[in-house]
């Protein structure tokens, strides 16, 4: 299975989509995938395994995951007893930058997340149960579809979110980073390796070599912790990052091919229109069009 890209339209009047208490065995959980809207995962019961970015965490019963956009993950439910969550997606026009003077800004919480890999929250039970009556609220306001039902939805979601930030006391100037493994020590090595040499021509004899194993037991482990192929997340990292490139660098489109270790402009173009359904120049003006009408 390749990795498969959720396509939300981040132009929706409401950039929002809801799953309500859905259970995925193994065989049902998508591969690998990545999206640019953030996530919120609640569970409610079972056990698994989830592989976010480059870390791995277990997923029990009232745990929840909260995920910024474009970061690639993968759940993997336990046979015996598999995972049975709600999920909500939402676009960035549901949460625009707005700081009344503050530090604190929901934008501001998705960045905190991904530089401090916290992902993963795991409140009391008072602040579980208020947690999950916003859950339920929302599921109300969707099969209701009353009037004023989106903005219901914006004001409950706002509402959970400050209170998983109160609940943990994140605070904005300094996030640590949770002690999160995989059972592969070389394994979690090469994750790294992965994320911070994105200008590499990266190769699975190269990261075997570093590894210290076989290629052939870098590519069983990797494709079993991870659910995805090693040239597909190198793939995905590469683009990400390209991304990243093409809307806050003024760099030619040449130039950041060659940042993400791409050794020919072709290649790149074939990849990134691959992952991305669009070209990268059509990509960049998108991003900036995009970033107008939010602002």
């Amino acid at each position: 299975m390749k990795a498969m890209r959720k396509h939300f339209m981040e132009n929706d009047e409401f950039p929002l989509q809801f799953v309500y208490r859905d259970t995925k065995s193994p065989q049902s959980e998508l591969p690998e995938h990545v999206h640019d809207w953030n996530e919120i995962v609640y569970v409610y019961s079972g056990r698994g395994t989830f592989f976010i970015d480059s870390l791995f965490f277990e997923m029990r019963a009232g745990d929840i995951f909260l995920l910024p956009g474009d970061t690639i993950h993968h759940a993997v439910p336990d046979k015996s007893n598999p995972v049975t969550s709600s999920v909500v997606y939402f676009g960035r026009k549901l949460i625009p930058e707005l700081s009344l003077g503050e530090s604190f800004s929901l934008p501001a919480l998705f960045d905190n997340i991904r530089q401090s890999g916290q992902y993963r929250v795991t409140l009391n039970e008072a602040d579980r149960a208020s947690f999950m009556n916003g859950i339920e609220r929302i599921h109300e306001e969707v099969q209701s579809r009353q009037q004023g039902n989106h903005f219901a939805i914006r004001l409950i979601l706002h509402q959970l979110l400050l209170e998983l930030s109160r609940s943990q006391q994140l605070d904005f100037e300094e996030m640590r980073s949770p002690a999160q493994g995989s059972p592969y020590p070389w394994l979690q090595e090469t994750l790294l390796y992965i994320d911070t040499n994105p200008e590499l021509p990266l190769t699975l004899s190269l990261l075997a070599k570093r590894a210290l194993v076989s290629r052939e037991h870098l590519s069983r482990v990797f494709k079993d912790m991870t659910g995805m192929k090693l040239t597909d997340y190198i793939h995905a990292k590469k683009i990400l990052h390209a991304k990243q490139l093409l809307i806050h660098t003024t760099a030619s489109i040449e130039e950041i091919a060659e940042r993400c270790g791409f050794e020919t402009l072709t290649h790149f173009h074939r990849v990134f229109k691959k992952r991305m359904e669009m070209t990268p120049a059509v990509f960049r003006k998108q991003s900036s069009t995009a970033q107008a009408a939010i602002e």
